[in-house]
């Protein structure tokens, strides 16, 4: 309020003007008190001086300075009286501006209890005696506007009244205000048909615009204009505060509903729109009727009569839009109608208990979030768009780029594509829906001068022990701040990762990085530690969370970490030393009958996906303690044998030649280049063993693990098909059985 803020000027401006009177007669005063002295020292000097006579032109100057020091001090004793009557005055003033603030805080909390405590009239009392209602909203009416007096003042030639005298009656100015809201809505529907006129002339003899206009869209983006041409016609500068407050209001309202129908535009397909703008209107007519209301001031007698009314009315209508267009209308606004629905009932029944201004705040409300909310859906519509355009066009061409690494790899590595993209559907708008719940509500309640109740309810604590205080702004600021360092965290992940790639391809002059060459998980746990961290300290300080507490509680803690926390300290160490590089995502380890690739190390277990498919973890602390084997540390190969039985009597020299020489389509080369056999060794055939039915040839390689068991299928595969075309017999087991009769 603007009377919160008179007592404080008033009195720095006295204050200055007081010092400043004081600091000149200070100076005014040691002149002359200089003066003095010097004329004292002159008289001293004559008496001491027996023979000395001033001239006649020192005795002209020394009459003149005791002239001149008489003056000074007649100035300094009337100054002293004026500053001591203005500072009285000033005591006076501050006095009753300090009882005009205290009155007008009062008046305000009775206003502010009146509204949002004790209500006015519910209908259920209206509705038992509605004619004795009635005629007090007809009289308050007919008290509040003079149609009939202000049309003559307004038509006729000879004006029965003046300006001043229609701004010094109440009357009369309540009635000019409904008036001009008259004619501001004639010349809007006026505007907006001329608008669709012009709009249609240019769709039928212009070709470009039939080209880029759809027929659907004209009337709306006719709509669209009559709002800009609105805009510039009603922009004036006045010097009424009154005045300047109904235009801003008129204008607030204007852009609100450009910025819906601009929304709609941008979103939604022409076939869609008539269909989805349904479904608002009965939201903008309602808050057509606040806003019109508070520009007239509308008594509150008519208000509590007929606002609820309105409100069932309103009520009834939305429901049928949405039962009959919302399975028309797009999904987004057909869920944004019922939400509308929703919100104008719940005001229909805080209406009805009594309360009519908390549900004319709450109505203006929705509007105000409504706008911002369609303007926010269309942020995301026009992200989606350019998504599908240019964006996904852009990755493909940055994949193609990226020919280091593959697969899941290669992915996190997208960010430098995809950063724009995810700034905007990962920060700004969600900040943006943080954003519109503060600046909506400071809307609304600024339309009916709440603005100290929006302090209250943004900036005072609705939670507060101790030193803690929880408000609004602190918990929309951190829900904010948990978007940006979710953004950031993934923005660094990809730089390092960027960072340690480059890095090994430059150390070992590579051209490809497989997927366990490079330990990342411990680099990724630090910078999540680091970057939430970072959030946390903030989280302590917007909070106000008293530090020393939390050094109490650790301490408190400290001895019962040290027991029931003892397993869950252990693994968290244990997991930073496995991810210091003893283990790496990406590894083939065997761990108690257990074979499969590590897919995750966190600070409790590591995660190990078995050759079946199933995820099996591992506490950090048992891993550490066990020999699980790591096949893939060292070299990535792993011996392999393939065994086969041939019949007894066959040439092993020929069945060796044939298996090595088949066999060598197995040498081939996985995604990333490597040889599957190891070269240095290449696949050799060995005598196995003497079976009870074949004698055993054994097929030796040394194989990359993760292609262990597609190799070893394939083997088998050739194997029988090698030998079957070769002639080797391949034996079943076979056993004779000797029959031994009784002689007897």
């Amino acid at each position: 309020m603007r009377s919160v803020q008179v007592p404080v000027q008033v009195r720095e401006l006295q204050r200055v003007q007081v010092l400043r009177v004081q600091q000149e007669l200070q100076e005014q005063v040691e002149a002359v008190l200089a003066i003095n002295e010097e004329v004292q020292d002159t008289v001293a000097t004559e008496e001491r001086a027996p023979a000395f006579i001033l001239s006649e032109a020192g005795q002209a100057d020394r009459d003149s300075c005791l002239l001149y020091a008489s003056e000074l001090l007649k100035l300094y004793a009337q100054t002293r009286e004026l500053v001591m009557a203005d500072s009285t005055h000033y005591r006076e003033a501050r006095l009753r501006m300090e009882e005009s603030y205290q009155y007008a805080r009062d008046y305000y909390g009775i206003l502010e209890e009146k509204v949002f405590i004790e209500g006015q009239t519910p209908w259920w009392t209206i509705l038992s005696n509605p004619g004795e209602y009635w005629k007090e909203a007809w009289n308050a009416m007919n008290e509040k506007y003079s149609f009939s007096d202000l049309w003559t003042a307004l038509t006729s030639n000879d004006l029965d009244y003046t300006e001043d005298e229609i701004a010094n009656n109440s009357q009369l100015m309540s009635s000019a205000r409904m008036y001009w809201l008259v004619v501001y809505v004639l010349v809007f529907f006026i505007l907006w048909g001329l608008s669709t006129l012009v709009l249609m002339l240019l769709y039928r003899f212009v070709k470009p615009v039939r080209k880029l206009i759809a027929k659907e869209q004209r009337r709306y983006l006719a709509l669209f204009l009559a709002c800009v041409v609105f805009l510039i016609l009603s922009y004036e500068s006045t010097g009424d505060d009154i005045v300047r407050k109904a235009v801003s209001i008129v204008h607030s309202f204007i852009w609100l509903l450009m910025a819906i129908d601009a929304a709609l535009i941008i979103r939604l397909h022409p076939e869609k729109l008539k269909h989805s703008i349904k479904l608002y209107i009965p939201t903008i007519f309602t808050a057509l009727f606040v806003i019109s209301c508070r520009l007239l001031f509308v008594p509150n007698a008519f208000l509590n009569f007929f606002f609820p009314l309105l409100l069932l009315f309103m009520v009834l209508w939305q429901l049928t839009v949405n039962l009959l267009c919302g399975s028309k209308a797009d999904k987004t606004d057909s869920s944004i109608g019922w939400v509308s629905f929703g919100i104008t009932a719940i005001a229909l029944i805080i209406s009805w208990e009594g309360y009519v201004f908390l549900a004319l705040i709450l109505l203006v409300w929705w509007y105000f979030q409504l706008a911002l909310i369609l303007a926010i859906a269309s942020v995301w519509a026009l992200t989606l768009l350019y998504k599908e355009r240019r964006l996904d066009n852009r990755i493909s061409a940055y994949k193609e780029k990226i020919t280091y690494v593959t697969g899941a790899a290669k992915d996190q590595l997208l960010f430098g594509a995809t950063w724009f993209y995810d700034l905007i559907r990962e920060v700004v708008i969600p900040v943006l829906v943080l954003c519109s719940i503060p600046a909506c509500l400071f809307w609304a309640l600024n339309i009916f001068e709440f603005n100290d109740l929006f302090r209250t309810l943004y900036e005072e604590p609705f939670f507060h022990q101790g030193e803690i205080r929880v408000s609004m702004f602190s918990v929309l600021f951190l829900a904010g701040m948990f978007a940006v360092f979710r953004y950031l965290n993934k923005a660094v992940h990809t730089l390092w990762q960027t960072f340690k790639y480059h890095r090994f391809l430059r150390k070992y002059n590579r051209k490809v990085v497989r997927n366990n060459e490079i330990n990342l998980a411990l680099g990724n746990s630090l910078i999540s530690v680091f970057m939430w961290f970072i959030y946390a300290d903030l989280f302590i300080v917007t909070l106000n969370i008293p530090t020393n507490s939390l050094g109490l509680i650790a301490g408190g803690l400290s001895a019962g970490i040290g027991l029931a926390l003892k397993d869950i300290l252990n693994n968290f160490i244990y997991g930073i030393q496995l991810m210091g590089g003893r283990l790496r995502v990406g590894d083939w380890i065997e761990c108690d009958g257990v074979r499969g690739k590590v897919t995750d190390i966190n600070y409790q277990t590591t995660l190990v996906e078995t050759i079946n498919g199933t995820q099996v973890a591992f506490l950090n602390s048992s891993l550490f303690g066990k020999n699980f084997t790591n096949l893939t540390r060292n070299n990535a190969y792993e011996l392999t044998k393939v065994t086969v039985g041939v019949a007894y009597g066959t040439d092993f020299q020929r069945v060796r030649e044939l298996l090595e020489n088949g066999l060598e389509v197995l040498k081939t080369k996985d995604a990333y280049g490597r040889d599957i056999v190891e070269p240095t060794r290449g696949i050799y055939i060995r005598f196995g063993d003497f079976g009870d039915s074949a004698v055993e040839v054994t097929v030796k390689q040394y194989v990359l693990v993760p292609e262990r068991i597609r190799y070893v299928d394939r083997c088998k595969e050739l194997v029988y098909k090698i030998l079957n075309e070769g002639g080797i017999t391949i034996p079943f087991p076979q056993r004779d059985v000797h029959i031994i009769k009784d002689l007897d």
